[in-house]
């Protein structure tokens, strides 16, 4: 991010008077609406410098402080730019899909494009926002076209002209702090995933998976709409979660007998040899769970790697799906587990060459 402050190039006076209550507009209009554009600029370059689309007008206090003073003016911007249609509530956004989505752009190219330049600003408020509607301090709302930016250049980065991809949600998490060099919150990933999904570019599935907290996220090739998670892949990445679990379960295992180790040449070293004896049993027996655990990484693994050799033929993933799906693969079902997933992958492997 810049360290370039805010207010470095504007003059204590002139602070005063932006940081200061905004005065009836009838007085002085160009004043005004000076003050009022200066403040939306502030905002977006502000979220755009922290990589957010997100704000709340008490964040935006806590970001704006000059000697120690927060601007009194900034509830009225932001209803403002709620009328106008810059932002939207997050309740709001997240609450859009495909069909309203269609319904709002064509409205908004209608209104603020195509319809004559000598329609007032005030006409196309009342127009987008009721009179009931109310801004606050705490609610947190979308700034529209940042959203949309950062979703594009995400979706730019990870799409394919050819086939689609299927991610897990805190990979494209991953994916954006990689993109703007920066921590970007899981919150804000999933606005800008909800902003591909209203748009057809992506189809987010939020089902119960082997890892907690585990959101599909299946990404469109370039040009064209995304299709629903099919049997297939969803059970095809319950396979990779099952090899993060693997993976995870081993290093911990990996550490733990490293420390065994450390502790039984200690009592050697003391001459406490039935003490050290313990300690290496317990080593032995963690050596032997990591050996089967390696196993069924291994058949994990190989069974990936066939899947994955095989996107292709619609043939054998038919295939791959029979046999997945016969096998039920889901915690809620089976109970699968470190402890029988050996079992279950020597069965998968069974059923796959079975069908193959």
């Amino acid at each position: 991010m810049s360290n370039k402050k805010w207010f470095d190039d504007l003059s204590d006076q002139r602070l005063a008077v932006l940081m200061g209550p905004f005065k009836n507009r009838e007085v002085n209009e160009v004043n005004y609406d000076n003050k009022m554009k200066f403040w939306k600029n502030a905002i977006i370059a502000e979220c755009s410098r922290r990589h957010r689309c997100l704000f709340s007008v008490g964040e935006l206090k806590t970001w704006f402080v000059f000697k120690g003073r927060s601007p009194v003016c900034l509830l009225v911007v932001v209803e403002d730019m709620f009328r106008e249609g810059t932002i939207k509530s997050r309740s709001n956004f997240e609450q859009m899909t495909s069909e309203n989505n269609s319904a709002w752009s064509t409205w908004a190219m209608n209104t603020l494009v195509k319809s004559p330049l000598s329609w007032s600003v005030g006409r196309i408020k009342e127009s987008i926002l009721s009179p009931t509607t109310v801004v606050d301090e705490i609610s947190e709302y979308v700034i529209l076209h940042l959203v949309e930016d950062q979703a594009n250049k995400l979706f730019n980065m990870i799409s394919m002209n050819d086939q689609s991809q299927i991610f897990f949600m805190d990979d494209l998490q991953t994916r954006l702090c990689e993109i703007y060099n920066d921590n970007i919150a899981m919150t804000s990933t999933e606005l800008i995933v909800h902003s591909l999904e209203i748009r057809n570019k992506v189809f987010v599935e939020r089902g119960e998976h082997l890892v907690a907290n585990k959101i599909l996220v299946k990404v469109a090739s370039s040009g064209k709409n995304v299709e629903p998670l099919s049997e297939l892949e969803k059970n095809f990445f319950k396979l990779k979660e099952t090899e993060k679990i693997l993976i995870d379960e081993i290093n911990k295992m990996d550490i733990e007998k490293e420390s065994l180790t450390k502790e039984a040449k200690n009592y050697i070293a003391k001459n406490m040899k039935p003490i050290a004896l313990t300690y290496l049993r317990k080593k032995k027996e963690i050596e032997k769970r990591v050996a089967k655990q390696l196993n069924s990484l291994d058949n994990v693994q190989s069974l990936i790697s066939r899947i994955e050799e095989s996107k292709y033929n619609s043939e054998v993933l038919k295939s791959y799906a029979h046999g997945l799906a016969a096998l039920k693969l889901t915690a809620k079902d089976t109970g699968l587990t470190i402890d029988n997933v050996d079992e279950t992958m020597a069965e998968l492997a069974e059923v796959i060459n079975n069908l193959s």
